[in-house]
């Protein structure tokens, strides 16, 4: 997914200053994809003087002024075309564009050159890792900042609720399966 789409995107959900934006990428993001401080303000910026986004500017005490920027409805229509052009690109690929980097994954791979007790502690360390995840996942008190209006779309319910069955049915695999690898 190109970046300005990712930008207009969260701006749907409502008007954010890049940190913001940045805030949902350390965040509630984080684990799908991530954009850097460096990428975000070019973007806005060329988004803005392409009209697909206004700013106004909010002065603070003893800090620079804040930009905020806001969809426009041409923004809002080059989204809508990007996020149709990324879709039907997903679904001719095959593969739907999704990798799994992990070098987890790679431990387990290369695991009988390990000691047996290195690996435990790979596994241990792993199952702990996922089980603060999953908390994250299911976690539904307030959040900081301008973060709740993403928690309160539908698809971010669904997505939570898709990542924590992976992630508890992967929890459940390696406790039953995890005398395999020695």
């Amino acid at each position: 997914m190109q970046k300005e789409t990712l930008c207009l995107g969260l701006l749907s959900l409502g008007p954010r200053s890049g940190y913001e934006i940045k805030q949902m990428f350390e965040g509630p993001l984080s684990d799908f994809y991530s954009l850097s401080f460096g990428t975000i303000y070019p973007t806005l910026n060329n988004l803005q003087a392409d009209k697909y986004v206004s700013c106004k500017q909010h002065s603070q005490s003893k800090k620079p002024d804040k930009k905020v920027y806001t969809i426009t409805k041409k923004g809002m229509e080059l989204m809508k075309d990007n996020l149709l052009s990324d879709a039907s690109s997903y679904i001719r690929s095959g593969n739907f564009g999704d990798q799994i980097k992990s070098e987890f994954f790679l431990l387990l791979l290369f695991s009988k050159y390990l000691p047996k007790e290195t690996m435990n502690t790979v596994l241990n360390e792993r199952v702990l890792y996922l089980r603060q995840k999953l908390e994250q996942f299911k976690y539904d008190g307030p959040v900081p900042g301008n973060l709740d209006a993403i928690r309160n779309e539908k698809s971010v319910s669904f997505i939570r609720g898709l990542a924590s069955a992976l992630i508890e049915t992967g929890l459940n695999y390696m406790e039953k399966n995890r005398g395999k690898l020695n």
